[in-house]
């Protein structure tokens, strides 16, 4: 199809379009493995089971076919000192032949004026390859730079880790001594005394406590997530297909934290991932890193990952507990929009932000 021609137009979402967007994830993404089921179950988790409401979600169609989607789904987030509906930006896609004809621009439009009708009054997303191809393309919709999540990761066997970044015969036979000289000379983690009426135990949900947690901690952020029991359970429990492990820790009568983590095999190495983690103090925050990692050590574990925002207190708990920031390359970068002058003098802050791979849709 020329690129000059434009055969399709915008619509919102309608029932049984999601059978054209399975088909579309197809052509952009080819190289993975699709089960239509659990991809509907997802599908059905992510757009309609949310607690917030279902999000926006446009289309364009050509003669009923599906040729490009991108979505919002709605978050409470607390920015500054009010608590604020926004969306977040997912699964920009376009199908191959239709690239290169304003589809991203035309949708992204009628997105957001959808999206200001149901009341979200600022967006955020994760720049990707497919849903921001060129250079400039985010600053020329309107969206600023917010902040930047870092990958880190603690080596549990160097061998394997290293596998995992590199196929260079010398590096793997000489990098796991060397690996595991840093790790005893620069890495190797601090001495982390848990409090003795602290105590750490695997829940299978999370409890009405952890709303008193959010109320503790919460005037602490600028820009986060709302995380309370009905979001948590929903993101971390009712998610179909993955399975994710809660670490609580407990006082008598309340919560100073908790860690969700998972541990599975990926692209054959076992790997811990940690997602989430909220705690009222970094002295909690490592007794549960240190507790996650534990479990992934038993569990045979060859690395843990995780993610921050440099010079948040959850950065300095993963570098004491052994953690290595990986090059700037392989970060993740946060873009907002939003038309309340307020809410982009907190969001355009990097220093504001709060957000783990848990907010993201790559976890």
């Amino acid at each position: 199809m020329s690129s000059t021609e434009r055969k399709w137009s915008v619509r919102l979402y309608r029932a049984g379009d999601e059978e054209g967007i399975l088909d579309l994830w197809k052509a952009v993404y080819p190289e993975r493995t699709y089960d239509r089921e659990r991809w509907m179950k997802w599908w059905k988790w992510m757009y309609k089971d949310n607690p917030n409401g279902m999000g926006v979600i446009l289309v364009a169609d050509h003669d009923g076919k599906v040729v490009a989607h991108s979505a919002q789904i709605p978050m409470m987030m607390k920015i500054g000192n009010e608590s604020v509906l926004v969306a977040i930006d997912l699964d920009a896609m376009t199908h191959p032949d239709y690239r290169r004809q304003g589809t991203l621009m035309a949708l992204v439009k009628a997105k957001r004026l959808d999206s200001e009708r149901g009341g979200s009054r600022a967006t955020y997303g994760f720049r990707n390859k497919y849903s921001y191809p060129c250079p400039g393309l985010a600053t020329k919709i309107g969206m600023f730079d917010g902040a930047t999540i870092q990958k880190v990761f603690r080596p549990l066997e160097w061998r394997a880790t290293l596998r995992t970044q590199t196929q260079n015969r010398l590096l793997l036979a000489v990098g796991p001594a060397g690996g595991g000289l840093l790790s005893t000379l620069i890495f190797r983690p601090g001495q982390t005394r848990c409090p003795d009426d602290l105590t750490i135990a695997e829940v299978g949900q999370f409890d009405e406590r952890v709303n008193q947690l959010w109320s503790k901690v919460s005037g602490q952020y600028r820009a986060i997530v709302m995380r309370n029991q009905a979001y948590l359970n929903w993101r971390y429990i009712a998610v179909p297909d993955r399975h994710y492990t809660i670490l609580v820790a407990s006082r008598p009568n309340a919560i100073a934290g908790y860690l969700v983590f998972s541990c599975a095999e990926m692209e054959g190495t076992m790997t811990g991932l940690i997602v989430d983690v909220l705690c009222e103090s970094m002295q909690v925050t490592e007794c549960l890193i240190s507790a996650a990692v534990a479990r992934c050590q038993e569990w045979r574990a060859n690395l843990v990952w995780s993610a921050r925002i440099a010079g948040t207190p959850l950065a300095t708990a993963y570098r004491r507990r052994g953690f290595i920031a990986l090059p700037r390359a392989r970060s993740i970068g946060i873009k907002g929009w939003t038309t309340c002058p307020d809410l982009a003098a907190e969001l355009q802050n990097p220093k504001n932000w709060f957000l783990q791979m848990g907010d993201s849709d790559e976890a």
